[in-house]
């Protein structure tokens, strides 16, 4: 697992004759080599494969997987002399792994055997970023090999690996803390998972894995297996150690007043430590996390203490340090010490964490804060970082221990819990609490219940107003609002210009809870491309906002740009990737009922597009409304509009379409009634009566998908034409597919078989570029037949395997005449039963 650009990389090399004679997988103890020149082998079913062993072994297996034979280094002479002569057209592969160890002997064989050009070779080598020894080099040198170079596995891949190794899934917070804790080695990483379980920090709570690394204590053989030296240090390197863990990445100046140069060098001769950069300063730390984590989570607290003493004194005090220190840091080793962090220094902490997104941190910082100072701005700062982790029943219990010590603290309780409220979208409860608030909060309160049920042109005035006459620390999230409701509207392009007053705005802001919303400004400018037909511009935003919220650990940013990043790519046709980046499943429990609804609308919308046979399971719930929906509805009603269509209930499927259209239309939500247009016309459904000349839109990518409605359901194949190529242009893959497919198939009715040949090539060309896909319009992509309306109806539910009895009930039809369609169906593609009929009809989700 995590492996596959790697063991696709050697599948090319073994599946080409000419080009590199072999691969060279390189990387630390543990990293994955030998699983991967394992997996490897199955690329090669019609090679006879020999595998070298550093012990002076090896097995050797026919091509047609029988029983390996063991041979000793005695046999091994003749046994590759004997590959040296076989024909060229006798294909072996020959694997060794862990050949920096292989005696110097055994080299000078391979390379002999390795003249005959049939032979491919798989090798792995140990190395940290050293030099191989010199007769490895020397193989290697004289032959075309590909190198590997193995790192660290990401968190994804952590995160897939660990659900294996427990068969089920692991809450992401857990699985961000392993990623960060085996510093992405596989074997390590099993090792931690071993010792948790069995140490019971982790442990399985409603079908999902949890870890606690309060419960995970690190035992001596992990630390073995990370700094093999660490036991064999003298006190002044392990006083080193535990200054650089406690003060986390101190800066080279700071390390340098407690030792000299050269023991620092030492020990990073020892691959204990290691000089980096970050933010322009040099700054030391422990090469290895579990080390880091180990250390600084394990020394006693007097110990702490006596080294957080030090560590003051030497800088001049805590007020020297103050500007340049990270203070989150320095207020938790304080408390890690049983010191109580002063005041000042706290509340640098909590700003910092805010700012940060160190959410967990922030929860325990504003705690102290709340015991140590006690005050109604301590309790407002921990009530806020209660919901920022939707902890609410842990929101729920503080509020009620505030109202029972300090009554007069009630009103700052009451703006966390309508915060709570609003993020459970418990929108009635919240309007009833909306009077024991400010003026100015009622008005935020009601912004954004007006865009998460939406209402976006109410939500627009609502945060219009607040920026000009509100409190300065509400107006950056207005103003998102506002980015958010315009582009629901319909215009992107005013969205763009807002976005560059909102980044100036930014710029000059320091207020920690202003900066805290500002995670979501990136991720509304990409928005607002994609619109805008901008989607390479908005993808590498997605991406690179993804990627930073992911190596950052930010769980709930992760999962919002997740979501981002899936609209997109389910808008250029890869499915599957936008499957893997919506799917939030049990690891994704970051409390806010909009997100986890909007996933799981977002899951239902890209699984409707695949092939049935690759979906997922499907994870919404019957009972959920387009009410529940809110400012997700469009997106509910094209998922729930799809499932008609696929049971063959085109009128429900068109009346839910075009419902949800004149209420966008009435909403003035001008982009989601493009969206219901669209899927109308990619249904094959009548068109909803609505003036489109009326709607207000802004950017080529929604004027596209009005046009494509308009072209298709007018019969109109140069219009087709032109919309396809906009939409490829846009990067809009798996919509222009769609377009070519249906003028194809305007001009096979015309008799343009040409032309219609022509349309189906651009199709699958694109098609390439999408994976698996299945949609209404690429049924049947490249076939000369033309099927009537009730035919492909028909077709379609029995390429699902519906029988014909069934079918004749959903479609309110006999039995006889679903026969005889279907008899005229099989007929006119040329298919004998229904699997071959679902065959033809994926023909367009597969080009081939």
């Amino acid at each position: 697992m995590g492996r596959k650009k790697e063991l696709d990389q050697i599948h090319h090399v073994l599946a080409t004759q000419r080009g590199a004679r072999g691969v060279l997988a390189v990387g630390p103890a543990g990293i994955g080599k030998s699983r991967l020149l394992d997996e490897a082998q199955a690329a090669a079913p019609q090679r006879r494969v020999v595998s070298l062993h550093p012990r002076a072994q090896i097995s050797v297996t026919a091509s047609r997987g029988g029983p390996p034979s063991v041979s000793s280094l005695t046999q091994l002479r003749s046994e590759l002399a004997r590959y040296s002569a076989m024909p060229v057209s006798d294909s072996s592969l020959l694997i060794v792994d862990d050949v920096d160890h292989l005696s110097a002997e055994v080299i000078p064989l391979l390379f002999h055997a390795l003249r005959n050009p049939g032979i491919k070779l798989l090798v792995s080598a140990t190395s940290n970023g050293g030099a191989l020894p010199s007769a490895v080099r020397a193989l290697l040198s004289d032959t075309s090999f590909k190198r590997l170079d193995l790192c660290p596995l990401a968190m994804t891949d952590v995160r897939e690996l660990t659900n294996s190794l427990l068969n089920g899934g692991i809450e992401h917070t857990g699985a961000a803390r392993l990623t960060y804790m085996c510093d992405g080695n596989p074997r390590l990483l099993l090792e931690i998972v071993r010792t948790a379980v069995e140490q019971r920090a982790l442990r399985l709570v409603d079908d999902c894995w949890h870890f606690d690394p309060a419960q995970f204590t690190v035992p001596p053989s992990l630390l073995e297996m990370t700094a093999p030296e660490l036991e064999k240090l003298d006190e002044s390197d392990r006083l080193v150690l535990d200054l650089v863990a406690l003060a986390d990445e101190p800066s080279l100046d700071s390390i340098e007043k407690f030792c000299d140069v050269g023991r620092l060098e030492r020990l990073e001769h020892r691959d204990l430590i290691r000089a980096v950069h970050v933010d322009g300063r040099a700054r030391v730390r422990i090469v290895h996390p579990l080390v880091r984590y180990a250390l600084s989570h394990g020394l006693p607290a007097l110990r702490q203490r006596r080294l957080l003493r030090d560590w003051l004194s030497a800088h001049g005090g805590l007020q020297a340090l103050l500007p340049h220190a990270d203070c989150g840091r320095l207020a938790e080793w304080h408390l890690d010490a049983l010191e109580v962090p002063p005041r000042e220094l706290l509340d640098r902490a909590v700003k910092q964490s805010f700012r940060a997104q160190s959410l967990p941190r922030a929860v325990r910082l504003t705690g102290a804060g709340w015991q140590h100072y006690p005050a109604e701005d301590t309790a407002s700062l921990h009530a806020q970082a209660l919901t920022a982790v939707a902890d609410f029943a842990g929101l729920a219990s503080f509020a009620a221990d505030v109202r029972r010590c300090e009554p007069a603290y009630t009103r700052a309780m009451q703006k966390s819990e309508a915060h709570a409220l609003l993020l459970q979208a418990r929108y009635e409860e919240l309007d009833e609490s909306l009077p024991a608030l400010p003026v100015t909060e009622q008005d935020y309160y009601r912004m954004t219940t007006h865009y998460f049920r939406g209402d976006f042109v109410r939500a627009y005035a609502e945060a219009e107003g607040l920026r000009r006459n509100g409190p300065q620390h509400q107006a950056l999230e207005a103003g998102l609002i506002m980015m958010g409701s315009l582009c629901h509207m319909g215009l992107p392009e005013q969205a763009l210009a807002l976005y560059q007053r909102l980044g100036e705005e930014l710029e000059q802001s320091s207020d920690h809870s202003y900066r805290f919303h500002a995670d979501s400004l990136e991720e509304l400018h990409a928005t607002a491309l994609h619109y805008c037909g901008r989607l390479d511009d908005a993808e590498r935003i997605y991406r690179r906002e993804y990627i930073e919220a992911s190596e950052r650990h930010h769980v709930r940013i992760e999962a919002q740009r997740g979501l981002a990043l899936a609209q997109l790519l389910h808008d250029r046709g890869e499915i599957e990737a936008a499957l893997k980046c919506a799917d939030f499943g049990p690891s994704y429990r970051v409390g806010w009922r909009q997100w986890q609804i909007k996933a799981g609308i977002y899951v239902a919308l890209a699984s409707s597009s695949l092939p049935h046979t690759l979906r997922p399971a499907d994870p919404l719930p019957e009972t959920l409304s387009l009410d529940d929906a809110g400012h997700c509805a469009v997106l509910l009603a094209v998922v729930k509009a799809r499932r008609y269509h696929e049971q063959g209930e085109t009128e429900a499927a068109t009346h839910i379409l075009h419902e949800m259209v004149a209420a966008a239309v009435r909403r003035k939500a001008h982009a989601d009634a493009v969206v219901g247009m669209h899927e109308c016309a990619r249904l094959s459904l009548p068109l909803p009566a609505v003036d489109h000349h009326g709607l207000r839109l802004e950017g080529g990518f929604l004027q596209a998908r009005v046009d494509y409605a308009l072209a298709q359901s007018a019969g109109d194949a140069k219009r087709l034409g032109r919309v396809a190529r906009l939409f490829a242009d846009m990067g809009a893959f798996l919509f222009a597919a769609e377009a070519y497919a249906e003028q194809a198939r305007l001009h096979q009715r015309c008799g343009a078989s040409k032309a219609a040949n022509a349309a189906t090539v651009q199709a699958r060309e694109l098609l390439r570029r999408c994976g698996p896909v299945q949609t209404p319009p690429l049924h049947f992509l490249g076939e000369s037949v033309l099927l009537t309306d009730r035919e492909q109806q028909i077709a379609r539910l029995a390429a699902r395997g519906l029988q014909d009895k069934e079918i004749a009930g959903r479609l309110c039809l006999s039995v006889r005449t679903v026969s005889n369609t279907l008899y005229r169906v099989y007929r006119k593609v040329g298919a004998a039963n229904r699997r071959e009929l679902q065959a033809l009809m994926n023909r367009g989700g597969h080009p081939i």
